[in-house]
C-alpha cells in the first residue's frame, strides 16, 4: 500500500486537483461535521440519525441493527473522543451498520474528522493498486491507510498543499479529508482515463 500512496504522489496529484463546488458531497460535508461539532456524547438517537444520513452518501440502503447499544455508544463516543479504535472495535461497528467498513469510516469521520478518513473503493483502489475490492472490508487495510495519511500530514511539505486544496472549498478540511478528497478525485481521473482509452 505504501508505494501507491507516497507523499510525491499526494503532491502530484494536488497540482492537478479541481473539484466541482455544485458536487452534493460538497455542499453536505460541512453540515454533516456541524452536527457531530453540536453533540457532547453519542446516544442512540444520534447514532441513529447519522447513520442514516451517512447512507445519503452510499449507493445501498441502510440496513442497521445494534447488538448492544451500550457497547456500540461506548466505542463511537471513544472515536469521537479521540481514542484510537483496534481491529476488534471496527469489526464489531461495521456489523452495527450493513456490515460495511466504507459506511462505518464515513460515520466515524463526521464523529472525528481529524482522525478517522473516509474508506471507499475509490480510495482502495489507489492507495492499493488492486483493480478489485477483496480486502477493503479488513480493518488492517483501513487502519494501515490512516497510518500513512497521518504521516503524510505530518511532512514539512504538507501545510503549503493543505492551503491548496482548501482553495476549492467554502469551509476548512482536516488533513484526513484534505487527503481523501485529492485521493477521490484522483482514482475519478485515472478511471476516465482508463475508459477514453479502451
Amino acid at each position: 500500500m505504501d508505494k501507491h500512496l507516497t507523499f510525491e504522489i499526494f503532491k502530484i496529484e494536488v497540482e492537478n486537483f479541481n473539484v466541482s463546488t455544485d458536487n452534493s458531497y460538497v455542499k453536505t460535508y460541512a453540515e454533516f461535521l456541524k452536527y457531530f461539532e453540536d453533540i457532547k456524547t453519542i446516544n442512540e438517537h444520534h447514532l441513529t440519525i447519522s447513520s442514516h444520513f451517512v447512507y445519503g452518501w452510499m449507493p445501498t440502503i441502510i440496513n442497521f441493527k445494534i447488538q448492544e447499544k451500550e457497547k456500540t455508544l461506548e466505542l463511537l463516543n471513544k472515536a469521537k473522543a479521540g481514542i484510537d479504535l483496534s481491529i476488534a472495535d471496527l469489526n464489531y461497528l461495521k456489523s452495527c451498520i450493513n456490515n460495511s467498513l466504507v459506511g462505518l469510516s464515513k460515520l466515524l469521520h463526521f464523529i472525528n474528522p481529524n482522525k478517522y478518513a473516509i474508506w471507499d473503493s475509490r480510495i482502495f483502489r489507489f492507495v492499493t493498486g488492486k483493480k478489485s475490492q477483496y480486502g477493503i472490508s479488513e480493518p488492517k487495510h483501513y487502519l494501515n491507510y490512516l497510518s500513512i495519511i497521518t504521516k503524510m500530514s505530518q511532512n514539512k511539505d504538507y501545510s503549503k498543499l493543505h492551503q491548496e486544496i482548501e482553495k476549492c472549498f467554502d469551509y476548512s478540511l482536516s488533513s484526513t479529508r484534505a487527503i481523501e478528497v485529492v485521493i477521490f478525485e484522483a482514482d475519478k481521473k485515472r478511471q476516465r482515463a482508463l475508459k477514453f482509452n479502451e
